[in-house]
């Protein structure tokens, strides 16, 4: 990973964040959280991890749940960086590097223009890590998990309420789409799919005696990568392309699409100027 490529591009850049309500810097958006204004807003049942001090016990005699209360407070607007630790990802050292420069991008941007950013890693065992600790977690983070992101999602800690979510994948594994990105914008005022692709991904060079093999399994997918196998893996990856595309649409998400040889300056000048905005946030 490229710490100084990214140093050098953090302040000049911002987030593109959602134009609609968000939990908002304090003084500045009110939002519902689970804090101790006085104010009462709402009510949810309990997700791992939430205080247990604003559990309503009254509502758990009724419910026979744990039941939360909600109430106003003011909190900073939170970021939420989904980093896919399968296999996959590390299907060349560039592509692992990418997927980690583009998740620290993201992180250190956040804060700079004043959000809190939370990195979860869905690796074979996953990772939190919240501010500054991001950078460190992606350091050591690993793509050792041998399912995809659909299937890892179940052991991350729950997805939680934020402005916004930024997923780095290459999302090249059979899934519903539909009820993938559905998932993954659940709580989040915006969402984007950061899409990670190798040359490999994109081309396979083929070449006497190359398979093509499913690199979270190691299964053969097919005996030899012919012209043949070429033309239809090249037909099968722009139609499932158009199915993430048209389900990140339905999600009121978007996809954006990195290929990882290309330098990191010229991924935030070109594909992924949608998210990262030049000369500050909105």
């Amino acid at each position: 990973m490229d710490e100084a490529a990214v140093a050098r591009l953090v302040p000049g850049l911002g987030l593109a964040l959602p134009r609609v309500p968000h939990r908002g810097l304090v003084g500045e958006v009110r939002a519902t959280s689970a804090g101790s204004s006085l104010e009462l807003h709402d009510f949810r049942a309990y997700q791992p991890g939430d205080d247990l001090r604003q559990v309503d016990w009254n509502a758990v005699a009724r419910t026979g749940e744990l039941i939360l209360r909600i109430r106003q407070d003011e909190v900073s607007p939170r970021v939420e960086v989904v980093l896919d630790g399968s296999r996959s990802m590390a299907l060349s050292p560039r592509k692992a590097a990418c997927a980690r420069e583009l998740a620290l991008l993201t992180a250190e941007v956040a804060a700079r223009q004043g959000l809190s950013p939370t990195l979860l890693v869905a690796a074979s065992r996953p990772e939190r890590a919240q501010g500054t600790a991001c950078r460190a977690a992606l350091n050591a983070a690993e793509f050792d998990a041998r399912d995809d992101l659909s299937a890892s999602l179940g052991r991350l800690p729950p997805l939680r309420p934020c402005g916004l979510r930024v997923v780095v994948s290459d999302f090249l594994f059979e899934a519903d789409l539909l009820a993938l990105c559905s998932r993954l914008s659940r709580g989040a005022a915006g969402l984007f799919l950061m899409q990670v692709l190798d040359a490999e991904d994109l081309d396979p060079s083929g070449g006497e005696g190359a398979r093509l093999v499913d690199a979270e399994s190691d299964t053969a997918l097919e005996e030899l990568l012919t012209e043949d196998v070429l033309a239809a893996y090249s037909r099968r990856f722009a139609e499932h392309q158009r199915g993430l595309r048209a389900a990140a649409l339905r999600a009121r998400g978007t996809l954006l699409t990195a290929p990882a040889p290309e330098s990191l300056a010229a991924l935030v000048a070109g594909p992924l100027r949608p998210l990262f905005i030049a000369g500050g946030g909105a």
